[in-house]
């Protein structure tokens, strides 16, 4: 998969995605745009006594932290939140929470609400709480207190008279002469001494059952101020995150629609799964009261020309055979294929050829819906034996169309379609009419593959958006098991948004929407003088002979306001030039394989303007490209065999006075018989060679109903080209508008 087939999802769901994240935002602004500021005030408490020591232990560090994560632990429990609520008389406590820090030796209390002055509070008052729950802080007897005050005070003044004592008995030492009196002494001295450290062991004992030897205790070191500044919330970063949270949403649903939806999206899609040629694209069908509105009912609209084009690929693709029968058939149900089916008929009698389309369906038929009539008497009776081919055909519209129903739906279809009855049946057909049209059954019934042994040609039918892929994958399975003469595929029902990077666009120009670019062009103020090349074929249909008859083989002429003759193609004759067909076959399948090459811009303009002089015949050409505002930006000339780069200043003249400016101006193809005879052809008086009369044609590349380039080729003879080659040099800037080209010449833009 390429680049832009991970970003189809995106392109296509835009409109959600953009939605869910404008509802996030403004849901997100509503919600938070009346929420009250919120305080945060913090009150820390000291960890036992490590910090206070002068020559602290590592065990009374180690107990700190043990500590501050016991107390951290009490202070959210219910005892703790019931005294702070009794005392303060509140119902119920701001949120808060309660933290050692991370070297253990304080506990941070912190309290967020609205009210800064209740967080402040809320502080003080579960770290009053918390201290009260420590041993430090529970009240003792007070004459017990006293009474161990004043032992204490009595020990440490009979530490201080046994320490004097010893420290004169030591001097006494000094002036002792006898044994006896020596060993007295220091036996005195031996007493005070462990008189001294009995009296220290009770002093500590005494010490350590008051407030002021005690290890577990804990102070307020910071108590809470009145917070000021709120700490939220922080508007900007919700609406934010409920933004982004809108966007990763939606994407991923656009996404998870894409890969749970199987259908074909775009005419890509049908290119790269079928290995067939498109040979149609055809829009939305319009619907009236009577029902659906055939090319009959709109002649001149687009949908009306995109069957011309259908009818014309079916014409080229009939050179090296000719193709009588054509099954119309699609994957599934509902791609439309009985509409194609109908609207080819009757698109094909437009030709002066005798049509009949049958309803081959017969499990459920279409046709008699579609035109109508009732459905008795058809295809399917014609196997019983009673009735004849000619008692089963319909004439509708005046003879516009013949056409045999489905019938009687009979219980074994399959074995019908594919009996000798039914070989008989279209061998009767074929001697009475140039073309049958058989709207047959989708491929997944067994019905179509016995119809499809029977049959010259088979044109599939698809609708991006409805056709889905397994079912397509296996229709292609099946059609190559049976060896089913598959002539092309046709587009059913393709919007502009269906249809795939400009490829559409460029279909419609040639084939659709003259009258729409025309229309556009208007609307921009620049409508360019002239007639349209659809609206000069219509010109040219209308347009009788000496005879009162149309001129099919003359290509008419029409004079625009701006005085030049312009060449009008009529259609092609009913039965083409079957050499010519073949060489352009041949020309655009050769074509084709170089348009899928990976060459850049400047050779693949080489072989391209090389391959058609070799087919058409001619001995120079150009081909030139242009940006959004008509100047030339480079160019290939072949002349002599030899091909020139040319540079945007060799151009410019040919773009701004010459017959390729011409075409890029008015958009549409054009022939000249005799370059000294038309004012559009630049001659140069310094060039002999191109003062010299000679013929021309010259056809625009669009993109996107925009003129990328234009493609010329000239030969010295005068009246060389005809119009075939004309519509061979417009069929290969078609085709060229189908590859990745176009988007080879926006590169250089």
């Amino acid at each position: 998969m390429e680049l832009h087939d991970y970003l189809t999802p995106l392109r296509r769901w835009w409109w959600l995605i953009l939605a869910s994240v404008i509802i996030a935002t403004v849901s997100a602004f509503i919600a938070t745009r009346e929420l009250p500021p919120v305080y945060m005030a913090r009150t820390t408490l000291l960890v036992g006594r490590a910090l206070t020591q002068a020559n602290p232990t590592e065990f009374e560090f180690g107990l700190g932290r043990t500590l501050a994560r016991a107390y951290a632990g009490v202070a959210v429990r219910e005892p703790i939140a019931n005294a702070v609520m009794s005392d303060l008389g509140l119902k119920e406590l701001p949120k808060y929470s309660a933290n050692p820090t991370p070297d253990g030796q304080f506990l941070e209390i912190l309290v967020t609400d609205a009210s800064p002055e209740l967080a402040q509070r809320v502080a003080n008052a579960i770290a009053d709480q918390i201290i009260k729950q420590s041993p430090g802080a529970v009240s003792q007897d007070s004459d017990q207190q006293a009474f161990v005050e004043a032992q204490l005070a009595d020990i440490r003044k009979k530490i201080e008279d046994t320490t004097r004592e010893i420290a004169q008995s030591q001097e006494k030492l000094a002036t002792v002469t006898s044994a006896a009196a020596l060993d007295s002494l220091q036996g005195e001295i031996r007493a005070l001494e462990q008189r001294l450290s009995t009296l220290q062991s009770n002093y500590a004992t005494l010490l350590a059952n008051t407030a002021r030897g005690a290890s577990n205790t804990l102070t307020v070191f910071e108590p809470a101020a009145l917070p000021v500044v709120p700490i939220g919330p922080n508007v900007a970063l919700i609406i934010l995150a409920a933004a982004l949270a809108g966007l990763v949403l939606s994407t991923s649903a656009a996404y998870l629609i894409e890969f749970l939806d199987d259908t074909l999206k775009t005419s890509d899609d049908v290119a790269r799964l079928l290995p067939y040629p498109i040979v149609g694209y055809i829009g939305e069908l319009e619907r009236g009261k009577a029902g659906l509105v055939s090319v009959v009912d709109r002649p001149h609209s687009a949908i009306a020309d995109a069957f011309r084009s259908l009818r014309t690929n079916l014409e080229f693709a009939s050179v090296d055979k000719q193709i009588q029968t054509i099954q119309v058939t699609s994957a599934a149900q509902g791609d439309g294929k009985s509409s194609i089916a109908l609207n080819l008929a009757l698109i094909i009698a437009q030709r002066g050829k005798r049509v009949v389309l049958v309803d081959g369906d017969l499990r459920r038929p279409t046709v008699h819906r579609l035109l109508g009539v009732p459905n008795h008497d058809g295809l399917s009776d014609l196997f019983l034996g009673k009735l004849n081919v000619q008692d089963v055909t319909r004439v509708w519209r005046d003879n516009k169309l013949v056409a045999i129903t489905g019938g009687t739906p009979p219980p074994n279809p399959t074995e019908l379609l594919g009996s000798k009855r039914m070989d008989q049946i279209l061998a009767e057909l074929k001697e009475s009419y140039d073309v049958i049209v058989i709207d047959g059954p989708p491929f997944f019934v067994p019905d179509a593959w016995v119809l499809t042994a029977k049959v010259d040609s088979v044109l599939l039918v698809t609708q991006p958006g409805h056709t889905r892929r397994g079912l397509v994958r296996a229709m292609v399975e099946q059609l190559k098991r049976v060896h089913a003469p598959v002539v092309g595929v046709v587009i059913n029902r393709l919007s502009a948004s269906r249809a795939g990077e400009g490829r559409f666009s460029y279909v419609s120009y040639y084939y659709y929407g003259g009258a729409e670019s025309q229309r556009r062009r208007s609307v921009r103020g620049k409508r360019p003088p002239g007639l349209s090349l659809p609206a000069a074929l219509r010109l040219w249909q209308k347009a009788p002979s000496a005879n009162g008859k149309a001129s099919a083989p003359e290509a008419a002429e029409a004079r625009p306001p701006n005085g030049h003759r312009v060449e009008v193609l009529p259609p092609a004759p009913a039965v083409p030039d079957t050499e010519r067909s073949r060489v352009t076959l041949d020309l655009l399948y050769a074509l084709s394989h170089e348009l899928a090459s990976q060459m850049d811009l400047r050779e693949l303009m080489e072989r391209i303007l090389r391959m058609t002089l070799d087919s058409v015949g001619g001995t120079s050409g150009s081909m030139i490209v242009v940006n959004e505002a008509n100047e030339p930006l480079e160019g290939i000339l072949i002349y002599d065999g030899k091909a020139q780069a040319q540079t945007p200043e060799q151009l410019r003249e040919v773009v701004e006075q010459g017959l390729a400016g011409w075409v890029i101006e008015n958009r549409r193809p054009v022939k000249l018989d005799n370059t000294h005879e038309d004012s559009r052809w630049l001659r140069r008086n310094w060039n002999e060679e191109s003062s010299s009369p000679r013929s021309a044609i010259s056809v625009p590349l669009m993109n996107n109903d925009r003129v990328v380039g234009v493609f010329t080729l000239v030969h010295p003879d005068v009246n060389y080209f005809t119009r075939d080659d004309l519509s061979m040099v417009t069929a290969i800037a078609v085709g060229v508008s189908f590859s990745r080209m176009p988007a080879l010449l926006q590169g250089n833009g």
